[in-house]
């Protein structure tokens, strides 16, 4: 299991459960500022006019997941490119290639690109997360389509959606096609699945771009490019812009797939000091879900905290279907969830510590003990 699977059914939620009893409180200013939101501009809803199952919601979750980090920063599919290695379908090597020819890496010396699926960009340097490894020969099913398929997105990305933009409808949707392609390779990675769609696409020799852009279905294209314009409508992406500081027009507003337990625990957007999770669902009342919301960025910043490689000082949510940005100070949200009366001292200090024994301790039955290194590149 990974974290979030260890707080929704693990030692960890249990823990975070029994002391955390501020929890239902600020679940409920969640909810309150959904609603809140919903009733000025409603909310985005799927397509009306087709059925759709669960795997349309776990598919828009990824796909917009994606897209939100490119917003942020250009940087490389890391978990669909290791899903595609693993399945024997990408060569290491040509992954490497692919992962060092984006923009965020682009700036790595010539030998550490070799191995540019490995590291990673954070406030106080590179991050290192294994030794790297390399390919004996031969070619992956995916090589061509894949090399292809990065380069025509980022021309794509610089014509119609640089670094901290949203497109127009048409380039969104797009986008929202390639993402949807690299949302299926990040399943093999996550669960070890390869869906049906793509197990059919393995019948072709040489797979194209196209083929792979062809995967996403309709509906989950259509949903995605809805959720980005209300991103750039809500103000939220105004609001992304402020915390990162306003930078110049194309450049990145901060860190994509922040990383505190190699291949355990990694999260989805760093933006100036503030460490956020989206969230693709239609209503956030429960408190039952909404609480390891809450847990589970204040996890990530706590873990953050042995190293500070991130420099984590808040933490927040996105409800993209209703264009709320939430944030959160990391000790002010712990004391709330805590129901401490002060958001500082040796109160939330011996929690912290508690948590962390703990996460060590799930992370090592999990086979995570790869530590992060900062590398001089």
């Amino acid at each position: 299991m990974g974290l979030f699977q260890e707080l929704t059914r693990g030692e960890l939620g249990r823990w975070f459960a029994s002391r955390m009893p501020g929890t239902a409180e600020v679940a409920s200013e969640v909810a309150a500022a959904a609603a809140s939101a919903a009733g000025r501009a409603g909310v985005v809803r799927p397509p009306r006019d087709q059925r759709l199952g669960q795997r349309h919601w776990a598919e828009v979750g990824g796909v917009f997941g994606m897209r939100m980090a490119a917003v942020v920063e250009q940087a490389p599919p890391y978990y669909g490119l290791y899903g595609l290695v693993a399945a024997g379908l990408l060569n290491v090597d040509t992954a490497q290639r692919v992962a060092g020819s984006f923009p965020s890496h682009r700036d790595l010396s010539p030998t550490t690109r070799a191995w540019a699926l490995d590291m990673r960009p954070s406030p106080s340097g590179w991050l290192e997360l294994a030794q790297p490894q390399h390919d004996t020969g031969g070619r992956g099913w995916a090589d061509e389509a894949v090399m292809e398929l990065v380069e025509r997105t980022g021309r794509y990305h610089d014509e119609h959606a640089p670094a901290g933009t949203v497109g127009a409808g048409g380039a969104e949707r797009g986008l929202a096609r390639v993402y949807g392609w690299w949302s299926a390779a990040e399943d093999i990675y996550r669960s070890g699945i390869i869906s049906d769609d793509l197990d059919e696409l393995l019948g072709a020799d040489a797979p194209t771009a196209d083929m792979l852009r062809g995967l996403t279905a309709a509906a989950v294209v259509a949903d995605t490019a809805a959720l980005a314009q209300r991103l750039r409508t809500s103000g939220s992406l105004d609001a992304l812009h402020a915390l990162g500081g306003q930078p110049a027009a194309g450049s990145p507003l901060g860190c994509a797939g922040p990383v505190f337990v190699p291949h355990w625990a990694d999260g989805d957007l760093l933006v100036g000091d503030t460490l956020i999770d989206v969230k693709t669902v239609l209503r956030a009342d429960d408190p039952g879900k909404v609480g390891p919301w809450l847990w589970q960025v204040l996890a990530y910043a706590w873990l953050d905290s042995r190293s500070d490689h991130y420099r984590i000082r808040a933490v927040g949510l996105y409800l993209s279907r209703h264009g709320v940005l939430l944030r959160w100070p990391v000790d002010a949200l712990a004391a709330r969830l805590l129901a401490h009366p002060k958001t500082g001292g040796t109160g939330v200090g011996a929690v912290r510590g508690e948590f962390l024994a703990l996460a060590a301790a799930a992370a090592a039955r999990d086979g995570a003990t790869v530590a992060l290194r900062r590398s001089h590149p």
